[in-house]
Order: C-alpha cells, then sequence, then structure tokens
C-alpha cells in the first residue's frame, strides 16, 4: 500500500546564493516535497515510529540548509533529496522511502515578483549509499558535495566518540536519537535531547557516548567534506568538581 507525504511551504532562513551579498545575509528558502513510501505497516500499527514523523523531517532538512550555506539551489536541493532516500537508521521501524521530489524555491533575486525554483526528483533505487564501520558504530555517508560532506554517525549502544577536535573543518552536528550524552572541553557529562544542535569552533574539544540498549544517531555537517587527518583525537582533561 503505497502512501505519498508531503511537506508544502516549509520556510528556512539560510545563506543561499553565489552573490558577495548573498553570503553575509540569510535568505527566505521555500522547500516543498513529496515521499512515497510502503504505509501498510503504519496503517497497521497505527504508530509514529512506523512513518515519518514531519516534525522531525521538517527540522532535519532545516538544519541542513542552515549549516549548508549553499551556493546554489542545485546543490542544496541533491543534499536535501538524498538525505529522503538514505536508508532509515539503525534500529529505525519506518519505512525507506521509495521515490521523492523536491521543490525549492527562493525570493527577491529577479525582478518583479518572478521566483527561480530547482525541482529535483529520484527514485530510491538510482541512488547508492555507502557506510563505513568504525570503533564506536558506523557512518552512513549521505552526500558529499566538492564543498560538503552530510553524514549519519550511528553510535553503538555503551560506546563513545572520543574526545576530539577539529582544525580544518567546520562542523555542525544535529541529535537524532534519545540516549546520548555530551560533552565540551572539560565540561560535564550532559544529557542531550533529540533536535539539540551544536555548531563546533575550531579547536573545541568534543564527543559523545551513547548510554541507551539500541544505536543513537546524529546528524554530521562537515565543510570541506570529511578528513581523517583533521579528527584530532586528544586525553579527556581531568574534570574539577
Amino acid at each position: 500500500m503505497k502512501a505519498t507525504i508531503a511537506i508544502n511551504d516549509l520556510r528556512v532562513s539560510c545563506l543561499i546564493g553565489c552573490l558577495a551579498r548573498e553570503r553575509l545575509h540569510p535568505q527566505t528558502l521555500r522547500v516543498d516535497l513529496q515521499l512515497q513510501i510502503d504505509a501498510k505497516a503504519a496503517g497497521d500499527s497505527d504508530r509514529l515510529e512506523d512513518t515519518w514523523d514531519y516534525a522531525a523531517l521538517a527540522r532535519d532538512l532545516s538544519f541542513i540548509l542552515q549549516q549548508g550555506r549553499f551556493y546554489l539551489l542545485e546543490a542544496a536541493a541533491t543534499v536535501l533529496l538524498r538525505y529522503l532516500l538514505a536508508p532509515p537508521p539503525p534500529g529505525s521501524t519506518r519505512p525507506r522511502a521509495l521515490s521523492a521530489s523536491l521543490h525549492l524555491t527562493k525570493f527577491g533575486v529577479l525582478p518583479g515578483q518572478a521566483t527561480p525554483t530547482v525541482t529535483l526528483s529520484a527514485d530510491a533505487d538510482e541512488l547508492q549509499f555507502t557506510q563505513e564501520q568504525n570503533a564506536w558504530g558506523d557512518v552512513d555517508v549521505i552526500a558529499e558535495t566538492r564543498l560538503l560532506g552530510l553524514y549519519r554517525l550511528n553510535v553503538a549502544p555503551g560506546a563513545q566518540i572520543p574526545h576530539h577536535l577539529h582544525r580544518v573543518m567546520r562542523e555542525a552536528e544535529l541529535v537524532l536519537s534519545p540516549g546520548l550524552v555530551g560533552w565540551i572541553h572539560d565540561g560535564p557529562d550532559t544529557p542531550l535531547e533529540p533536535g539539540t544542535v551544536f555548531e563546533w569552533e575550531k579547536e573545541l574539544a568534543h564527543g559523545y557516548r551513547n548510554t541507551a540498549a539500541h544505536p543513537a544517531s546524529i546528524l554530521c555537517l562537515d565543510s570541506p567534506p570529511f578528513q581523517p587527518t583533521d579528527e584530532v583525537t586528544l586525553p579527556r582533561p581531568e574534570r574539577t568538581p
């Protein structure tokens, strides 16, 4: 049983564009999307876990647009569409999208009331995704462009992403799952709610630990795309009481 899920007129304030003034001042972008799923499980169970959470989806897309700081609508649409069509995170019971279409509209850049729009669509089986294994879990490589990479970090139960910093990459992260605790520099472990956003400054050490009995995921956006040599692991400082 196929169903179409749509979100219309999602407005996101973000840096988008190639002109010098567009790199300094956020603009409003309109997002319209449709995705097709097999809705049988959700129809039978009547559980949110068996379908797509519209609020979480809008949150995730807004995070990508705000942190991506894209130049082209085409690049932004490509990364968003790949996120929609990526496999679900480990432990999730929501169905994978079978296909998706996405429309991005930009305002105030053409004379009069004219608005440029980029439309992108694909079936899930048209795209390829890779997964990398790590000591603390695995990484879903969702999208990589010339300027940025979007990754989903899946932390295994009881595992931790070690204390580390970056000297080159600008990194932003969005907590997707319950059960994670995080820390900054020599600060204490702090429980993190889904939806928590971090914009890590260069040289600022941080880390995460999964206290749950299930995998916990973080959406990570790196600019430029992830560089292994820029993942500088450090001993965690002793915390003061």
